[in-house]
């Protein structure tokens, strides 16, 4: 553990303290995933882009449904839509399994099935910014470069801005880069994980982030209704049904929720999004 003098003296704490007290913690609590076992890049993504917005106990058991049915890129890339969101249904934020599939295939296209090792490049894939990036990069190759997610911003708020209201990401960031510990890049970024995911039960603290969004409640949303479009698409012969069977069926579900929206309405946005296909009186997968 290090930390170069003229960094110690900026910050409430000093780094190399923030650095002992973080490594310390982590191994002793180290959480053991089937992703931290693996420096393959596309298993590294796949759990990434799962993990976004959804729990960690529901992406375990689909995390490995996916990898039987895709267990390398060339797999995902050729995956039949209706497929791909039959394996992906669960885990919600359906848009998330059309990003993976086109990375996949820009992976092959353009790389020849060699993911690029640095941040810059990789956050040109579909779906990827800059804390997946960050992620593949320091989790499949060993980057150093810091990046932030949710439970690593809780870490740097509570120790450097516990005072402190609208604390903006480029702040945490410059803190950060000092803070990382070059010896095992891997280590450092799974122990800060685990800290702001145990540790700090507080989860209150995020609020004190610029960044900061609550996230809405999902029944009865206009994404829940989003998702019983797809799911009754999914349960039908071909994942095929005639206009008025579909649009009927969710007009009913609106109802019952004495709900605003209209099935024109989420059926339009899953056809913008990509998730469904509107040709002449079908939809379809």
């Amino acid at each position: 553990v290090s930390c170069g003098q003229w960094t110690c003296g900026l910050y409430i704490m000093n780094i190399a303290e923030f650095q002992r007290v973080i490594l310390d913690w982590g191994r002793a609590n180290r959480r053991d995933m089937p992703w931290r076992r693996t420096r393959d890049p596309y298993k590294i993504l796949v759990s990434e882009v799962m993990l976004q917005q959804t729990q960690v106990s529901r992406v375990l058991p689909k995390y490995w449904e996916f990898l039987g049915e895709f267990p390398a890129l060339e797999a995902l890339a050729g995956s039949p839509r209706s497929r791909l969101l039959e394996v992906w249904d669960g885990l919600g934020y359906w848009r998330r399994a059309l990003y993976l599939r086109s990375a996949a295939r820009m992976l092959v296209d353009a790389y020849g099935g060699v993911f690029p090792r640095d941040t810059r490049t990789l956050r040109k894939l579909p779906g990827v910014g800059p804390y997946t990036a960050g992620a593949v990069s320091c989790f499949a190759f060993g980057s150093a470069e810091p990046f932030l997610d949710t439970n690593i911003r809780r870490v740097y708020l509570h120790f450097f801005f516990p005072d402190e209201d609208d604390v903006s990401d480029s702040r945490i960031m410059e803190i950060a880069q000092d803070a990382v510990w070059t010896d095992d890049p891997r280590e450092w970024s799974y122990a800060l994980f685990d800290y702001g995911a145990l540790a700090l039960r507080d989860k209150k603290i995020n609020r004190r982030s610029s960044h900061y969004s609550k996230q809405s409640a999902f029944d009865g949303s206009f994404r829940s209704f989003r998702a019983k479009a797809v799911r009754y698409l999914l349960g039908r012969p071909g994942s095929d049904v005639r206009r008025a069977e579909l649009e009927g069926f969710l007009e009913g579900e609106l109802a019952a929720r004495a709900n605003p929206y209209r099935a024109v309405e989420v059926l339009d946005a899953l056809v913008m999004d990509g998730l469904v296909r509107r040709e002449g009186d079908r939809y379809t997968l």
